[in-house]
């Protein structure tokens, strides 16, 4: 072998190695929210040099995000309260991994078309009311007809996603639209729609984050998480001290309107997250007895210690995992 070749081949040599030790890291992730933030900075594409590569998957839905994390296509998502608990009563093999505590009474909401004559949740009683069903609205549905001495027998539950709820908002095929941000808010803006019912009085509910089992017991992918909750816990610092370029970024990002951001952005302030805790479980498993009592739920679901992993603080954790 000459020594001319020998440079190339040694370098041959090293590319594959590096690749053979590459891992994919796949983000399911919503309109909205602190990975979208992240996303929109491009923060993790530094971690390609170390041979992780973060892709992105964006859904209209927590419940969908997680059926493709339980099959293997997503490795880390954020959802509201009920998908987690939808996808294990459904057998899902994830585990609870961080949790965003929400403070806003208004990011998800009740609303009717603006010439409704419906003035109360009471009202709704022999109604079609659309709601993508396994999501956090669903819960937040539920308890908002509970509160007004209604049940889901009491109403006409039309299972929409959000893309196809709002045209059969508009046309008057559902009476009311129990949506979240920001579908929320680019409804109200731009039908005249009115809120008849947001969270007040009923608490706010949190947002988790989930893996597959698969994820946690790869090694390689356990450290992709780690630097990807870290990453998540430094942008929300970053964020709540740049609310205007969080509007700015999601607006050239996802093509919503400033108007509509301007709105939902501060309701989110302050972006946080945090490692699950055991305590964590007691709204979990409160919702998880609300929806099997209503038969909603697709199985039974014990939420126990089995059903997350305890990580350490985040921050803790990236400086030694990172080698930027």
């Amino acid at each position: 072998m000459t020594k001319t070749l020998r440079p190339a081949l040694l370098l041959t040599t090293l590319a594959l190695a590096t690749s053979a030790h590459a891992v994919t890291f796949t983000i399911g992730y919503q309109k909205g929210g602190i990975p979208n933030i992240l996303k929109a900075r491009g923060t993790l594409d530094a971690y390609a040099k170390q041979g992780i590569n973060f892709k992105w998957v964006l859904f209209t839905a927590g419940l969908p995000l997680l059926e493709a994390a339980n099959a293997g296509a997503v490795d880390f998502g954020g959802v509201g309260n009920a998908p987690g608990v939808f996808a294990l009563a459904g057998g899902a093999d994830l585990k609870y991994v961080a949790v965003t505590e929400n403070r806003s009474d208004a990011g998800e909401a009740i609303i009717i078309p603006k010439g409704s004559a419906l003035k109360t949740v009471a009202d709704l009683k022999g109604k079609r009311i659309g709601v993508f069903r396994g999501s956090s609205a669903h819960f937040f549905l539920y308890n908002a007809l509970k509160q007004a001495g209604l049940g889901f027998k009491d109403v006409t539950i039309v299972p929409l996603a959000p893309p196809d709820a709002r045209p059969a908002f508009e046309s008057g095929t559902i009476d009311a639209w129990t949506i979240w941000d920001p579908y929320l808010t680019t409804a109200l803006q731009g039908t005249g729609a009115r809120v008849l019912r947001d969270h007040k009085g009923l608490g706010q509910g949190d947002s988790y984050y989930l893996s597959p089992s698969a994820v946690l017991k790869d090694p390689e992918k356990k450290k992709a998480l780690q630097i990807l909750l870290a990453e998540l816990e430094r942008t929300s610092t970053w964020a709540n001290a740049n609310k205007n370029a969080v509007i700015t970024q999601f607006s050239d990002e996802l093509g919503i309107p400033k108007s509509v951001l301007e709105v939902t952005v501060p309701k989110s302030v302050p972006f946080n997250i945090r490692p699950f805790r055991a305590s964590d479980l007691k709204p979990l498993t409160a919702l998880a007895n609300a929806f099997t009592e209503v038969g909603v739920l697709p199985g039974k679901v014990s939420l126990s210690a089995q059903s997350y992993v305890a990580l350490p603080a985040f921050k803790t954790v990236l400086g030694k995992l990172e080698t930027k």
